[in-house]
């Protein structure tokens, strides 16, 4: 059970569906941090479906291996986190693009502020040059997270961030149901609605995700048409919610 004695104080979660390049250097560098700050983590990789190395590698750095067949972002995030023993769980793309060094700080966060939902704002820390879309750093992600803080009374800035922490208790609180890349809006609206202390934290360094060996699997507009689907239909529900 999270906060037992025994159990870990954070998880930390990478879904991965062929992240066989990138995955290395991101569990090494998880490794080091927990190592650095003395951190009591589970190390979760889940399996989406990978053709490639991605579970021989993740289990080769004694991460635990949770497998999804369900295809999509959001399928990936919800089988880590239904996985997670930590009071806490916090989860990032496994592409490079997040240091995985900072999550040793945004649990010192959201301890600190008393928080059930901490967020790493990309647009309002350092975004190294190439490593986010023109259209989804100054257009796309920036009106979407306007319509969730107009329609939700959240105050959220990059409701496309891919690096959060929550208290793993209130998870299975949410009746999730988006299996693609709108679960990241329909989190936050979610959230919202169940009265979550929600907070954000300036990302210092996103970088370009030079070391995936593959294409990015977002498509800009369907992904998009998606959020604000999402976005709208879960405001139209939400006295049922």
């Amino acid at each position: 059970m999270p906060g037992t004695k025994n159990s870990p104080e954070i998880s930390i979660i990478f879904p991965c569906r062929n992240e066989a390049y990138s995955l290395p250097a991101c569990l090494e560098e998880l490794l080091q941090t927990c190592r650095r700050y003395h951190l009591r983590a589970q190390i979760i990789v889940v399996d989406n479906a990978s053709t490639d190395d991605t579970p021989r590698i993740a289990a080769r750095y004694g991460a635990e291996v949770v497998p999804c067949q369900t295809i999509g972002y959001g399928a990936a995030v919800h089988c880590g986190l239904l996985a997670a023993k930590g009071e806490y769980a916090a989860f990032c793309d496994a592409d490079g693009s997040y240091p995985v060094q900072y999550f040793a700080q945004m649990l010192q966060l959201i301890k600190q502020r008393g928080a059930d939902l901490l967020l790493a704002n990309r647009l309002h820390g350092h975004i190294l040059p190439h490593a986010m879309p023109f259209l989804n750093r100054y257009a796309g992600t920036p009106v979407l997270s306007w319509l969730i803080r107009t329609l939700f009374k959240i105050p959220v800035y990059d409701c496309n961030s891919g690096m959060r922490i929550l208290r793993t208790r209130l998870y299975a609180t949410l009746p999730i149901q988006h299996t693609g890349m709108a679960y990241a809006s329909e989190m936050l609206c979610l959230a919202a609605l169940k009265k979550w202390k929600y907070t954000e934290w300036n990302l210092p360094l996103f970088k370009p995700d030079t070391r995936r060996g593959r294409p990015p699997h977002l498509r800009r507009w369907q992904d998009g048409y998606q959020h604000l689907k999402t976005i709208l239909s879960i405001f139209a529900r939400r006295n049922r919610l």
